[in-house]
């Protein structure tokens, strides 16, 4: 059975990290050329999905690399002390400033709907900027202890036995593995519900005002709100990926937290070594690899992003076509030019 589950692991590495590798990569990329523009830097939410976004892109391209090497050679963080220290704070230190930003958009979401306007004045790009800055600080210093006290202990890159061995698990077990789920959940439930409320009683007050005040008003917070519920329902889909993929990663530290102390058959410890491999790095590094897909998926406005983004590379692409922006839609469009009768309605 253990020779079956090594074979099983380094298949999962060759092919299938290898998978998340370019998909990842590109998913990553096109988020990004989507999130840099003008109206969506001007959004609190969108600026924490694009750090979150930039810190992937980061990840996959500094740790699938080794790890799909791992599928056919040797794991280089199993044999080069240097690079075991490396990997372990990236890893650690880029995963975390993912869960953070991901956490600080739930709270801007559901600060963003609440009735309370100091509690919406945090749901601004500005302060957006600050959290960010700040997030980015503490989390490139509080992982530092992982590049100081990982160690090659029986082939294997592991935290140095004794102490530390403890205290990073307890570190693990509440910082990485239960707190970023349950703040999640619980914020983008409150985002959701407010969500809710703030359209119910928009709907209400147009449905006292006169036809005229309507037709006037209503479009645009319309609009409005369809806007912050998209934005609202992908954050939420993005939690329940994350929990989910989440999940067995935390079970899994926790049980071995728990169990550290019993003695184990070599059996059991290559069963143990194949859970701990597939919770992370295979399951956690698809949310690393799926938010654009899974943008592409639930909303279609993100859909219409990345369709005008298409339209934009296409018209770079020809040098005889311009791009049209319609100022009611906003809604991009290819205009080709003829140069010849151009010319000749010149002269």
């Amino acid at each position: 059975m253990s020779t079956s589950l090594v074979g099983v692991q380094q298949a999962m590495s060759l092919y299938g990290l290898s998978t998340f590798l370019v998909f990842g990569t590109v998913g990553n990329i096109l988020l990004i050329c989507i999130l840099v523009q003008r109206t969506h830097r001007q959004n609190s939410c969108s600026l924490y999905l694009l750090s979150a976004t930039i810190v992937n892109l980061i990840l996959i391209e500094c740790i699938l690399p080794a790890a799909v090497f791992s599928g056919k050679y040797v794991d280089p963080q199993n044999v080069s002390l240097t690079w075991c220290k490396i990997r372990s704070y990236l890893f650690n230190a880029l995963l975390m400033l993912y869960r953070w930003y991901k956490m600080a958009a739930c709270v801007d979401r559901a600060a963003m709907c609440n009735r309370r306007a100091w509690i919406r004045s945090f749901s601004q790009a500005r302060v957006a900027c600050r959290v960010i800055l700040g997030i980015t600080i503490v989390w490139l210093i509080i992982p530092i202890h992982l590049g100081l006290f990982f160690r090659i202990e029986n082939g294997r890159c592991i935290p140095e036995s004794g102490l530390y061995a403890k205290l990073f698990s307890a570190y693990s077990i509440i910082i990485s593995g239960w707190s970023p789920p349950i703040i999640m959940a619980i914020f983008g439930i409150i985002s959701y519900q407010n969500l809710k409320k703030v359209r119910a009683r928009i709907h209400s007050t147009h449905i006292a005002e006169q036809n005229t005040v309507v037709n006037v008003i209503a479009p645009g917070k319309q609009r409005m709100g369809n806007r912050d519920q998209q934005l609202i329902i992908l954050l939420m889909c993005e939690v329940l990926l994350y929990v989910s993929t989440n999940l067995l990663y935390s079970i899994n530290i926790t049980y071995s937290a728990i169990t550290s102390n019993d003695q184990k058959t070599s059996e059991r410890i290559r069963i143990e070594s194949f859970i701990s491999y597939f919770s992370t790095p295979f399951l956690i590094i698809i949310n690393n690899c799926a938010p654009f897909y899974l943008y592409l998926c639930v909303s279609s406005k993100f859909r219409k992003d990345v369709r005008n983004l298409f339209s934009a590379c296409f018209c770079c692409l020809r040098p005889n076509s311009l791009i049209a922006v319609d100022p009611r839609s906003k809604a991009t469009a290819m205009v080709a030019i003829n140069p010849a009768a151009s010319i000749s309605r010149q002269q």
